[in-house]
């Protein structure tokens, strides 16, 4: 993915989308499992949202190829700033005990996207744990949705492939790492993008409850992810 798409992604005014929601509140929760004063690094930081939910308890390190993207990251969370790549990440082997990333791998072809997760365990310490979000390929929204956007020509986000757990699985394996449990986000279609709202953000957040009683998102969400732990 070139810094360009990504600068022009981070560099404009951003709403917090139904996903950002469920995302922020699983990675809130996984946050609370982890020992005092560990080190977290989010690889492709985006706008640093999530490592605001570390950033009290934890030494926190945020890493992309968009220089836009390390100014609202440092404005989130005040982490160490890494302008770089997924693929050489300036970053001790076995320095960090959670690594993770959100709508990154997705960008990239086979085998890259291996060789990816791969650099990302590579800094994980042994006991430490990994987690991967991605596209999933059997959301039908989310297809569909690309799709127009495709069609006429305002989709933003460059190459993307979307994933089955299974697949994510796979690479999640290939990299050396121990799936630890598979997970779904954002199972309803959503009332809010990054750039477009329906509804303000406290129904928004309302309705999502709803989301906790349904059964195998995994299947059907937005996204599909994985926590894998270094054995």
């Amino acid at each position: 993915m070139s810094e360009e798409v990504w600068e022009k992604v981070w560099n404009k005014p951003l709403i917090t989308s139904d996903y950002s929601l469920k995302y922020l509140g699983f990675m809130e929760r996984f946050e609370k499992t982890l020992p005092d004063h560990a080190t977290v690094a989010e690889i492709g930081c985006g706008t640093g949202q999530t490592l605001s939910l570390f950033s009290k308890r934890h030494t926190t390190i945020a890493l992309d190829l968009s220089p836009h993207a390390l100014v609202l990251a440092r404005k989130a969370a005040e982490p160490e700033l890494i302008l770089g790549t997924i693929f050489s990440i300036p970053l001790r082997d076995e320095s960090c005990d959670l690594v993770y990333n959100s709508g990154v791998i997705e960008h990239f072809k086979d085998p890259h996207n291996t060789k990816a997760v791969q650099e990302m365990s590579r800094i994980t310490r042994i006991g430490g744990y990994v987690i991967v979000i991605v596209p999933n390929t059997f959301c039908p929204w989310y297809k569909m949705g690309k799709k127009v956007a495709v069609a006429l020509k305002n989709f933003k986000f460059g190459y993307e492939e979307d994933y089955s757990v299974s697949r994510l699985q796979n690479i999640i394996e290939a990299s050396g790492l121990t799936v630890i449990k598979s997970f779904g986000l954002q199972a309803f279609p959503p009332l809010a993008t990054n750039a477009h709202e329906l509804l303000p953000v406290g129904i928004r957040q309302a309705i999502g409850r709803f989301e906790n009683i349904l059964p195998g998102k995994q299947y059907y969400a937005y996204a599909v992810g994985i926590i894998a732990q270094k054995m």
